[in-house]
């Protein structure tokens, strides 16, 4: 009898130690996915960062092109304006010079 209980609490270390050998390489591997999970954190914490200042970049650029395009759209009807006073003057210039021309004949 006292052999057999021998016997169990030998099974009984050697179950304790591969318990304690499994907890210990469990542990390692939480230790190490857990520092992965921390990185991939920061990683993502940093990626969201320089994501949010592109945004802010671009938000920037896209307000002073559209300032800029404002500007150029408000030079450009003045040309427009121009071009048109330009044209009714030559007009006027062709008809004096019609004019001119059947006065010299």
């Amino acid at each position: 009898r006292l052999t057999g209980q021998q016997q169990e609490i030998n099974n009984l270390i050697q179950r304790k130690n591969a318990v304690d050998e499994e907890n210990a390489r469990l542990k390692t591997e939480f230790c190490n996915l857990n520092q992965k999970f921390k990185d991939k954190s920061q990683e993502l914490k940093d990626t969201e960062e320089c994501a949010q200042k592109k945004e802010e970049q671009n938000r920037l650029v896209i307000k002073h092109l559209e300032e800029e395009n404002k500007g150029l759209n408000t030079c450009c009807a003045d040309l427009l304006n121009d071009l048109e006073k330009l044209r009714k003057q030559e007009a006027q210039w062709e008809t004096e010079k019609s004019g001119n021309d059947a006065k010299i004949k």
